[in-house]
């Protein structure tokens, strides 16, 4: 082989040698987590509809590097964990970040859907609260609208008043998700974790609880409570934040991919979690839990004192005209 020979080969396995390098030195890897166990439905979502189909697509320059779940940053300190840049991205519960961003409560309120959420500035307004409070971007609004929301379990059949159910006498595991409707109900709320829900069943200790229309079955919980209150209440509210600091230091590509990413993410997990509601649903009739079902004028009651508790609750932390404008952004009185 000749000398100019091999030297054509040195310039060109040097070029791929640096068309590789810049694309690695291109692509950006997000070190994410998220609040819920990685295996809870919810969290499952995000990671099947956002987090894979971003790591499957070769040529989009950024990546997601899934560190866990609440085993990396306990979920009460995981926005603090993004505010200091440990974690690049979270995926956490909107409710879960009320004693940090008091409005984040009222995205579970919500009855207009992801769509106008965006379209009438919802999503922007809210974009700009979670930077001011958190130092945070608001990717993805996502498991929110119909067939998505939350029931209350009882271990024990509950009262009837007015034909709403009165939850008098029953001790119920809550957290800030539940307690404004479960105080209303006349619940007595008991604070536990939600590891710990099994065993304070076991013991008496709790003989109820809220959880969302996704994931009793798969947590193993259907075959230790007897009861279903329906309708489901509120909606799903999860978010997925971006540190600030990090979002600011993307590419303008980066930052497409996974806008791109996100606006799919919003629809697709609406969609999975209608389907994951409807097998949760059956797998708990097949365990034996009853359903105790209001319709009518009683549904309408029960869903307007859930919603009024939960309104109240904003109100207690924002001011008068931020809980209007929250409200008219939000909500939709449903018709009689």
């Amino acid at each position: 082989m000749s000398m100019k020979h091999t030297a054509k080969l040195v310039v060109a396995a040097a070029g791929l040698a640096f068309v590789a390098t810049s694309a690695f030195a291109d692509e950006v890897t997000l070190n994410a987590q998220t609040a819920l166990p990685t295996q809870h439905a919810l969290s499952q979502s995000f990671i099947q509809n956002f987090v894979q189909p971003l790591n499957k697509d070769e040529a989009d320059g950024v990546k997601i590097r899934l560190l866990g779940g609440p085993e990396v940053n306990p979920a009460d300190r995981a926005p603090q964990a993004l505010q200091r840049g440990v974690i690049d991205m979270l995926f956490i519960p909107a409710a879960y970040l009320a004693g940090l961003v008091p409005q984040a409560q009222a995205m579970m309120l919500q009855n207009v859907g992801v769509d106008k959420l965006h379209k009438d500035g919802a999503f922007d307004y809210y974009g700009k609260i979670f930077q001011d409070r958190l130092g945070a971007h608001l990717l993805a609004w996502s498991e929110t609208g119909p067939n998505s929301g939350y029931y209350l379990y009882t271990t024990k059949k509950p009262k009837m008043k007015d034909g709403v159910v009165d939850l008098s006498g029953l001790s119920l595991r809550t957290t800030g998700a539940y307690r404004p409707m479960q105080n209303a109900l006349n619940a007595t709320t008991v604070q536990i974790a939600s590891g710990d829900v099994p065993t304070g069943l076991d013991r008496g200790v709790i003989e109820g609880f809220g959880w969302p229309t996704v994931g009793l079955a798969s947590i193993g919980l259907a075959n230790r409570v007897d009861y279903r209150i329906e309708p489901a209440f509120y909606s799903l509210a999860d978010v997925v934040l971006v540190s600030q600091r990090k979002w600011d230091r993307l590419s303008d590509q980066a930052k497409t991919t996974l806008q791109k990413m996100a606006s799919k993410y919003e629809q697709t997990s609406i969609e999975q979690i209608t389907r994951q509601n409807k097998r949760d649903i059956e797998a708990a009739n097949k365990a034996g839990v009853k359903a105790i079902t209001m319709k009518g004028d009683a549904a309408s009651k029960y869903l307007s004192i859930a919603s009024e508790a939960m309104w109240n609750r904003v109100g207690q932390n924002v001011d008068k005209d931020e809980l209007s404008k929250l409200r008219n952004m939000l909500y939709q009185q449903p018709q009689q």
